[in-house]
C-alpha cells in the first residue's frame, strides 16, 4: 500500500524555503480573458507527441507551506535492446523545512518505448526518514512478465504482466499522449510492486489555472481511482489538472492525507537542448 500511495502522489504523477506557498488556483474559463474552451477541446482531441529535452519543476506544499520539489525529465531518446526509448526522470527532494522532520531523497527513471509509449525499464531508488528502498523493473514482453531486482539485497521476483503495462513514470507518459474529451473515463494498466493495479479516471472539463509564473493555462481534471483484482483500492483522494493543449503538462495536484493536503504546483518549464 505505501508504494500505491507514492503513485498517486507520481501522478500528481505521482513530489525552496519555508514561507508562502505559490500554489494553483482554479478559475472558470468565462472569468479568464484568453483562454480558447473550443481550441483546449481541439487540443484535447488530438494526439499530441511524447516530448524530449524539457524539464518541469514543482512546488511542493503542505497546507499552503513549501515543503520541497519535483523535477521531472524527458531527455534524449536512446537506444535500448533494440528500441527507441524516453528517458524519463523524477527527483523528489524534501526542503531544509522538512528535512529537519523528515528527509526526502528519492530519484525514479523509466524508459519508455516511443513508439507504444509503454515501460521497458524502471528504476525507483528512495530515501524517506530510514526507509530505504532500491530496485529495478525489467519489463520482458515477450515472455509477458516483469522481473524485479532488489539492488540493495540482489534478490529478484518476476510477476506476470499484460501486453500494455505501465511503470509510475510511463504511465503519466502514456496518459499525456492519449487523445480525451470531457466525460471520458481512462484506463491504464500500472506494474507496481509485483501486481497489476486498473488506474481508473474521468475526464473533466476545461478549466482554467492559475499559476503564479506560468500564468493562466486551459486544464483538466483528472480524479484517479485504482483497482486490484477486480476490487477498490483506492478513491477520490488525490485529483490532478493537466493542460488542455498540446504540451499536456501535469500543471497542479492535490493529495488528500489525514493532516490536510499536499499540492504540487508546476512552477516552470525549461528547455535542455
Amino acid at each position: 500500500m505505501r508504494e500505491l500511495k507514492c503513485f498517486f502522489v507520481f501522478v500528481l504523477v505521482i513530489l525552496n524555503l519555508a514561507g508562502c506557498a505559490g500554489t494553483g488556483t482554479i478559475k472558470q474559463v468565462k472569468e479568464v480573458r484568453d483562454v480558447s474552451e473550443t481550441e483546449a477541446l481541439e487540443s484535447m482531441a488530438a494526439r499530441p507527441g511524447l516530448p524530449s529535452g524539457i524539464k518541469l519543476t514543482y512546488l511542493m506544499a503542505w497546507n499552503g507551506i513549501p515543503v520541497g520539489r519535483v523535477i521531472a525529465e524527458s531527455g534524449d531518446i536512446i537506444k535500448y535492446k533494440g528500441k527507441d526509448v524516453h528517458v524519463v526522470t523524477v527527483v523528489t527532494e524534501s526542503n531544509k523545512f522538512l528535512s529537519k522532520i523528515y528527509r526526502i531523497e528519492d530519484r525514479y527513471t523509466s524508459y519508455v518505448d516511443a513508439e507504444t509509449i509503454t515501460s521497458r525499464w524502471y528504476e525507483a531508488d528512495r530515501k524517506e526518514g530510514n526507509y530505504r528502498k532500491h530496485l529495478v523493473v525489467e519489463y520482458d514482453f515477450p515472455n509477458k512478465e516483469a522481473v524485479y531486482t532488489n539492488l540493495k539485497d540482489g534478490s529478484v521476483k518476476r510477476c506476470a504482466i499484460e501486453d500494455d503495462v505501465q511503470d509510475p513514470l510511463s504511465a503519466i507518459c502514456y496518459f499525456m499522449t492519449m487523445p480525451v474529451k470531457p466525460g471520458q473515463m481512462i484506463g491504464i494498466t500500472v506494474n507496481l510492486n509485483e501486481k497489476n493495479y486498473r488506474l481508473f479516471g474521468k475526464v473533466g472539463s476545461v478549466e482554467v489555472i492559475k499559476l503564479p509564473r506560468e500564468g493562466a493555462r486551459a486544464a483538466f481534471r483528472i480524479r484517479p481511482y485504482a483497482k486490484l483484482g477486480g476490487r477498490m483500492v483506492k478513491k477520490g483522494r488525490a485529483w490532478m489538472y493537466f493542460s488542455a493543449d498540446e504540451q499536456r503538462y501535469p500543471l497542479y495536484g492535490v493529495v488528500l492525507i489525514p493532516f490536510g493536503k499536499v499540492t504540487a504546483t508546476l512552477l516552470s518549464v525549461e528547455d535542455t537542448v
